[in-house]
């Protein structure tokens, strides 16, 4: 190899670089010594760090009904004005009344339900459905759809269902 016109041989480089070694001090030698430990453990740390991937992955549920509590029922309900709070209530749903929609057969506006939470379907948005205690859910069973929804405040807590009505019959006697 030729550097600056002379010709410099690898053993002759090897052999004046190890006795320039040679003749320095003890704590040059350390000094030296230490450069190249820190440096090779530099080296070997310095290696970007794999990313810890998470191999459990939050899967989204299936259906609605992993979000029902216990002691709870989802009732699907067919609601006559589905368009109109499709346009009103949020992706999920909100606090509603319910009542019965006139038809040919029955008088229409009886309250079946009063705060009850409506949920819309996530795989079909114009679909929707009750949340209400087991208990109570028989109630608005016994009625045949489609239903009316009239949304309410949802920060007003405290919802019922509907108490069937009673007749308050009046009886009058007359005496001859």
């Amino acid at each position: 190899m030729k550097i600056l016109n002379k010709e410099i041989k690898a053993s002759s480089f090897l052999k004046t670089s190890h006795d320039k070694f040679q003749n320095l001090k003890f704590e040059h030698k350390l000094l030296i010594a230490g450069f190249i430990v820190i440096g090779a453990f530099a080296i070997l740390h310095n290696k970007p760090a794999t990313p810890v991937v998470e191999t459990r992955q939050e899967v989204a549920p299936e259906s609605v009904d992993t979000y029902i509590p216990h002691g709870f029922t989802l009732i699907p309900l067919e609601i006559s004005n589905s368009d109109a709070l499709a346009s009103i209530m949020g992706d999920m749903g909100g606090v509603v009344d319910l009542y019965l929609t006139q038809t040919d057969s029955r008088k229409g506006g009886i309250r079946v339900a009063s705060r009850v939470k409506l949920l819309r379907a996530p795989r079909n948005p114009e679909q929707f459905a009750v949340l209400v205690k087991e208990s109570e859910g028989q109630r608005i069973l016994q009625y045949s759809g489609p239903f009316l929804a009239v949304v309410q405040n949802p920060d007003v807590r405290g919802g019922k269902l509907a108490a069937e009505k009673q007749q308050n019959s009046v009886r009058i006697d007359y005496a001859n």
